[in-house]
């Protein structure tokens, strides 16, 4: 019977064995069965270990190798000499064909079928896909500020006034290129159609509402709190005559009159019930005039007030909050209709379109005519990482699973909802979760429980600690969060995310774990930020690492962003080892790549003093002189640069200015670097990239220029796993890999956003009218007390667990060593970072029986935590 086998397989249990497995069981049918099976998977070298896998496992079954696969074949009812005929049969037809086996990306699927489709959909049937969102945006961007458009610059200016008046900058630029991300977004472009139809009309009619709301409120509130002061100075009073005087009851009402703070304060609240804390309990010759006052006169503007704000300041509230992104949502069309026109000058379709675009074809039709051709081609569907895919990416794939199952074909989907760390792309932890099983009732549960991948130590740790990790993150929620529909069962499916993290363990028997929690010095002049300890920890593990002749490819440092990296390749002539990262690796960072660049600008402008400076700095640094800062500087004021340089350049420089770029970087090297060139290969493939670009885009030097400031000096220079170094990557860079050993050095991001860089949420909760299908907010805590506080908190829920599903890839890249530095929290209670995570999952008595070999040292550094 038709089945759609679910897979949920914690870190390192053999996912892409199972799929690999099940392909060759249906490609084994018969000899061209492998043309009717789709694999889908995420990333080109994941689509690379796949097919070879399926190669190595064939070649083995037909060489009549005993394997576990051949085992489990032979047990469903083939016999070794029929399982080694029928597997050179398929192998040999899959080689020869290689082009049918269908072993894709998921994106590049979805691009073949729009391609296929590209007519029926009113596409241009030639056109590319554009990688580089964010450069289209600031080009798209850039264009709109110079439009000489009075409604646009109106928008613009208000836009910009608004950000001033919070205190914040007011680079329109910037801001308006953080909102044009959000446009990229599902969330977005689930509503996106609706809402372009009714934005120009609606969007003045809106700010005029929002504007009303606000400012009827606030005039109101107004109006309360000077008639008050007026009435305490017609009766002859001061707010001094009063309990805590302007901190007082009457401290409120100077709040209302000067529009500061609306909310009624502690003491207003204490004043509404309870008279006489107005006034000082001690009797004077005034105090029962004040007490009449305050019960015939001001008490009652008291109540008016915040019987007032308890009505309608929920309303007022989320217009603020709401009116904050007004003048910016009048350029959504601006934007929107500015990236049209990108897409249709350059013949491109963004990335994040691609599913768009078939999702909104396929709605409101089971089997829509898109898939019938693909539905008949493929049988069964493999998917991997399933965890990653988007809902529009599903909802795209869902018709052609209900097809093969109705037809009679099984499929497979694998995943790991721990490892889901790519939501700011879209992807849905939820779909593996929960949803895709409620939706097929013919889908069975599986479950992957042995850990292939990391010694017992590491693997018993990880049990034990995401074990109490994932608890105590989702308490932490459950007692902050409200009880209102649907937040509850969101933090159910939190917790059952982290229910099958527990593995058992393989025959790899030892491994180290030790986490060190580290103090930073305050008892300094200077305190010491534990980052700076955190280096000195990261140098004495290395050292340690050494002395253990631990090979320096067998480590990688994991980061959570560049600047981290910096920071440890900045210890080079501190450590034992050669430590690189991905940034060291961009073209445009290698010394040779900077001459040349240089080079091509002086040719473009001699006069580029400070480029001139840092071209003989750059050569320098290649073959060294005795030239300092100083005596570079003077070079290229005085004329001496010609002295610095061989004289061939000086030769054939007007010459070179004429040439195209490819021809001149071809002399250009030539000209400056000895021969045989210290730097072949990276000018080999520097040269490759000049090629492409002459070929693809323009032949002269300025548009060269502009694309590599733009692009070309991001391009990673290709490096070799043999290389003997120490790699520091992102965490996200990490995902899919193993290592023998993983270094932390600084385990202390924030759980949740930061209060400056918070995203922004496309609301369908909004309070606005009805014509908008949904709004722009800002997410912040400010949200807690508007309509907009459901999605707050269920971003806030997201976040968390975004954060502990980092951490859980980070920890499970490890085979043999782990190694964590956080700092170690100055308060114990409140969960703000993922080191308070760590240290409140540690604290127990639990870690000596579960973690095997335990010890917990104390000392004025911190404390570490080391299992064995």
């Amino acid at each position: 019977m038709a089945e759609l086998l679910i897979y949920r397989a914690s870190a390192g249990s053999g996912k892409t064995h199972i799929l690999v497995t099940r392909y060759i069981q249906w490609a084994l049918r018969y000899p061209d069965a492998f043309k009717h099976i789709l694999a889908v998977t995420f990333t080109n070298r994941a689509t690379q270990e796949m097919k070879q896998r399926m190669l190595d496992y064939l070649h083995s079954l037909s060489i009549g190798e005993a394997t576990d696969l051949q085992e489990t074949l032979c047990q469903a009812g083939w016999t070794p000499e029929q399982l080694q005929l029928r597997s050179k049969e398929v192998l040999s037809m899959m080689v020869y064909q290689y082009g049918d086996l269908s072993v894709v990306t998921i994106d590049s699927f979805f691009y073949k079928i729009i391609q296929s489709f590209s007519k029926e959909m009113g596409l241009q049937h030639h056109f590319a896909i554009e990688m580089d969102e964010p450069l289209a945006l600031q080009e798209t961007v850039d264009t709109l500020t110079t439009l000489d458009d009075p409604l646009l610059q109106q928008w613009m200016v208000d836009f910009a006034l608004t950000k001033l008046l919070a205190g914040k900058n007011w680079n329109i630029k910037s801001h308006i290129q953080e909102l044009g991300k959000a446009l990229f977004d599902e969330s977005f472009k689930l509503h996106e159609s609706a809402l372009l139809t009714v934005l120009q009309e609606a969007w003045p009619h809106c700010l005029l509402e929002t504007q009303a709301v606000v400012r009827s409120f606030e005039e109101r509130m107004q109006a309360i709190g000077q008639t008050a002061l007026n009435i305490v100075q017609q009766e002859g009073l001061t707010p001094a005559d009063f309990t805590y005087g302007t901190k007082g009851v009457i401290g409120y009402f100077l709040k209302l009159a000067s529009k500061k703070d609306l909310r009624p304060t502690k003491r207003a609240v204490i004043g509404s019930s309870d008279l006489t804390s107005w006034y000082p309990k001690q009797k004077t010759n005034t105090s029962g005039h004040i007490a009449k006052v305050v019960a015939h006169l001001l008490h009652p503007l008291l109540m008016e007030a915040v019987t007032l704000y308890e009505a309608e300041g929920l309303a007022y509230r989320t217009a603020i909050v709401g009116s904050r992104f007004t003048y910016a949502f009048g350029m959504i069309g601006a934007l929107l209709i500015g990236l049209a026109q990108y897409r249709s000058r350059k013949h491109l379709l963004f990335m994040s379109d691609i599913a768009a675009l078939l999702y909104q074809a396929i709605q409101g039709n089971d089997t829509p005519y898109l898939y019938e051709k693909i539905g008949h081609q493929f049988h069964h569907f493999l998917i991997d990482e399933f965890q990653d895919l988007s809902l529009f990416q599903w909802m795209n794939i869902q018709p052609l699973l209900r097809n093969s199952l109705a037809e009679g074909y099984s499929s497979l989907l694998v995943g790991d909802v721990k490892q889901s760390i790519y939501r700011w792309r879209g992807s849905n932890w939820k779909l593996l979760n929960h949803q895709v099983a409620a939706t097929f009732k013919e889908s069975t549960l599986h479950g992957l429980t042995t850990n292939r991948r990391s010694c017992e130590v590491i693997v018993l740790f990880n049990n034990y600690f995401f074990k109490r990790a994932a608890g105590q993150l989702v308490d932490y929620l459950a007692s902050n969060v409200p009880a209102m529909d649907p937040l509850p069962y969101e933090l159910a499916q939190m917790r059952r995310a982290y229910d099958d993290v527990a593995q058992q363990t393989n025959p790899k028997k030892g491994g180290c774990v030790e986490l060190f929690l580290l103090r930073s010095d305050t008892t300094a002049n200077h305190p010491t930020d534990w980052k700076i300890n955190a280096q000195k920890a990261f140098i004495s593990t290395l050292e340690q690492l050494a002395k253990a002749a631990i090979p320096a490819k067998d480590i990688v440092v994991l980061v959570r962003n560049n600047s981290e990296a910096i920071l440890l390749t900045s210890l080079h002539t501190a450590v034992p080892y050669k430590v690189v990262s991905d940034q060291a690796h961009s073209l445009g960072s290698h010394i040779a790549i900077k001459v040349l660049i240089h080079a091509l600008y002086y040719l473009s402008n001699e006069d580029d003093l400070i480029n001139t400076v840092a071209w003989i700095e750059a050569y320098d640094s290649c073959y060294p002189s005795a030239m300092g800062h100083h005596a570079r500087y003077c070079a290229a004021v005085d004329g001496g640069i010609q002295k610095r340089f061989p004289g061939s350049f000086w030769a054939q420089k007007d010459f070179l200015k004429q040439l195209s770029v490819y021809t001149c970087v071809e002399l250009l090297i030539a000209c400056l670097f000895e021969i045989p060139h210290d730097f072949g290969d990276v000018l080999a493939f520097f040269q490759s990239v000049v090629l492409n670009f002459f070929l693809t885009e323009s032949p002269s030097i300025e548009a060269f220029l502009v694309w590599w400031e733009k692009k070309g000096r991001a391009i990673k220079l290709p490096t070799s796993d043999q290389e003997d170094v120490i790699k520091v990557m992102t965490i996200h860079q990490s995902k899919g890999l193993a290592f023998k050993v993983v270094i932390m050095p600084f385990c202390s991001w924030g759980l949740d956003h930061s209060a400056q860089n918070g995203p922004i949420l496309w609301s369908v909760h909004h309070p606005q009218p009805a014509y908008f299908p949904i709004w722009p907010i800002s997410y912040g805590t400010d949200l807690k007390e508007t309509h907009y506080a459901k999605d707050y908190y269920l971003e806030q829920m997201q976040i968390h667990l975004d954060s502990l599903n980092l951490l859980y890839v980070a920890f499970t890249r490890a085979e043999s060593r782990l190694y964590v530095t956080a700092p170690l929290p100055d308060k114990l209670e409140g969960m703000a970072t993922i080191a308070d995570l760590i240290y409140q999952s540690l604290v127990g008595d639990e870690t000596d029986c579960l973690c095997g070999e335990a010890a917990v040292q104390e000392t004025a550094a911190g404390i570490k935590f080391s299992f064995r």
